[in-house]
């Protein structure tokens, strides 16, 4: 299936939670803000969350430093 993943049309498996796309993706799931379809999704979620056909993610890193 195909999502909108930071603005770049991705290619993922069908029924791939937030948690595993993050992953597949090498985002490190603990640095991360998840926004799904204009929804921030609680981090607590990202197991359970299922990314359908179309949906639209952005995927913010927080960077430490200063």
């Amino acid at each position: 299936m195909k999502i909108t993943l930071n603005g770049e049309t991705k290619e993922c498996p069908t029924g791939i939670t937030i948690d595993r796309l993050l992953e597949l993706y090498n985002f490190d799931k603990h640095r991360t803000v998840v926004e799904l379809n204009s929804n921030i999704i609680p981090r607590k979620e990202h197991s359970s969350q299922k990314i359908k056909d179309a949906d639209v993610l952005e995927v913010v890193i927080f960077v430490g430093g200063g």
